[in-house]
């Protein structure tokens, strides 16, 4: 008989709610298609058709309306709405901006990362124009796609934050590209003084021709200097595990097929999700969400870097039935984003927007988050587990339709490649956190919110002493009479 599975306790918090950024520019009518056949001969014209080319040859980018950026003790959380990043801090109670950063173009930043030894956040825009940017707002420089040594699509920003760069005045920063190039860029921490360097790797991820250009998501685990991709090869998903060495030197140590959707599948008229895969805290397994919302586990062997599937079993009250991690089972599927809130706890936002923690071991729903959110976006402080945060979007219309209704399970995602035809200046954004808590610390909250019936069911639930709870209730009706 299995062995019950422990039920995960935490604490919700609400930090800040803000509008997004009104200050969109105009959005300009594209003539790069109204240009005659002699204009794309000129030198402009070449490079043009090069962009063209090159985008016909990679899959769809998905657009990003909203991303949440947490430095790795969680110091800083930077919050991108539109073209607009906010920076919130630990100090506060990430309730009120540090710095705002606004970027002067259309663009929504896609992926980005937080060197916490220099306190700088480096962050990439859908025109995979590169921003530098002090946690207080303040730019220290950025580099356009033009001036990169690459014409591909940025996928991922990786912080070389080792001992020896700590010792530097340079913030060392990895760029991964979607043909699988990795580039080494220095940047200067001073504004006035901002210069950067850049080294590109030879081999990169496509070390002897194993991986045509084609990289769609990538997770770096800093402890095991490993690195977890995603490929699409001929129509074939591939999940392969790399060893960083000398900064941008890769070894390959593992490639896995298996089935996924991580382009736009033909007649796909739902709601898609940003491609994300995911390396455990401990490394233990690896999790990735391909674009249908479908989660795909695989268990990591570390002794000798070895990839398997693995099965998760989902138990449905008394009922126990095997599914393959390829989302045949109803918690693997429907999914919009994902993140690890323990090395075998997966948590992830369902399309619905309610969250669920799943015990991948046991597969058994560990807890489940009764409020609905809009259009989540989850991510956890990397090195503390059991620590996440959840950042929703909602129109002003759905804030005042889900007060009259008290549901919010009707409001639809926005799709992430329609961001065009979307108002931002009536979105407004809002910053939850879920801290995993002991069961002595959640009765006190239970008590401190004044939810005197939910503190009783809860001691009798967990043999506590209620003398608290009676305690805290008579002083509590004793300053009501007072009033």
């Amino acid at each position: 008989m299995d062995e019950p599975t422990p039920t995960v306790f935490y604490e919700t918090r609400r930090h800040i709610t803000r509008p997004y950024t009104p200050s969109y520019p105009p959005q300009q009518a594209n003539d790069g298609s109204k240009g005659s056949f002699l204009s794309l001969l000129s030198l402009p014209g070449v490079n043009q058709l090069k962009e063209k080319w090159n985008e016909y040859k990679q899959p769809i980018k998905l657009r990003k309306l909203a991303s949440l950026f947490i430095s790795p003790k969680g110091e800083r959380v930077a919050v991108a709405s539109g073209n607009q990043i906010t920076i919130l801090q630990k100090e506060d109670n990430y309730s009120k901006p540090c710095g705002t950063f606004t970027g002067g173009s259309l663009a929504s930043f896609t992926t980005g990362t937080w060197s916490e030894s220099h306190d700088v956040l480096g962050v990439a825009d859908d025109t995979d124009t590169l921003y530098f940017i002090k946690a207080n707002g303040d730019e220290i420089t950025r580099i356009a796609r033009r001036h990169l040594k690459v014409s591909l699509p940025v996928i991922s920003l990786i912080v070389q934050d080792d001992s020896d760069v700590q010792k530097s005045c340079l913030c060392s920063f990895i760029v991964v590209t979607s043909d699988g190039s990795l580039q080494h860029i220095e940047i200067c921490q001073d504004p006035s003084s901002s210069i950067y360097s850049a080294r590109t790797s030879n081999n990169g991820l496509t070390a002897k021709g194993l991986f045509p250009h084609n990289v769609l998501c990538v997770d770096y685990h800093p402890g095991l200097s490993l690195l977890a991709v995603v490929t699409l090869t001929s129509g074939s998903c591939y999940l392969s595990l790399w060893r960083r060495s000398r900064i941008i030197d890769l070894e390959q140590l593992v490639t896995i097929q298996f089935e996924g959707f991580y382009s736009k599948p033909k007649g796909h008229k739902s709601q898609l999700a940003y491609p994300k895969v995911l390396i455990s805290p401990q490394a233990k397994f690896v999790a990735t969400l391909d674009v249908t919302g479908c989660l795909h586990i695989f268990k990591l062997d570390k002794d000798c870097f070895s990839l398997s599937n693995f099965t998760c079993r989902e138990r449905c009250e008394s009922e126990l039935t095997n599914n393959l991690s390829s989302g045949e089972g109803e918690h693997l599927s429907d999914i919009v984003d994902i993140t690890w809130w323990s090395d075998h706890i997966l948590a992830f936002a369902k399309r619905s927007g309610i969250v669920t923690m799943l015990d991948i071991l046991s597969g058994l729903k560990v807890q489940e988050n009764g409020t609905v959110y809009s259009k989540p976006i989850i991510e956890r402080i990397n090195m503390f587990q059991g620590n996440i945060f959840l950042l929703e979007t909602i129109s002003s219309e759905e804030r005042s339709n889900s007060k009259e209704t008290n549901d919010s399970h009707s409001m639809e995602h926005i799709a992430v490649d329609s961001l065009d035809h979307i108002d931002i200046s009536s979105l407004n954004w809002s910053l939850v956190s879920f801290s995993e808590r002991s069961i002595l610390e959640m009765y006190n909250i239970l008590i401190r919110d004044e939810k005197y019936q939910a503190a009783l069911d809860f001691a009798d639930c967990h043999r506590l002493d209620k003398d608290e709870v009676i305690k805290s209730q008579w002083l509590h009706q004793v300053k009501e009479q007072m009033k």
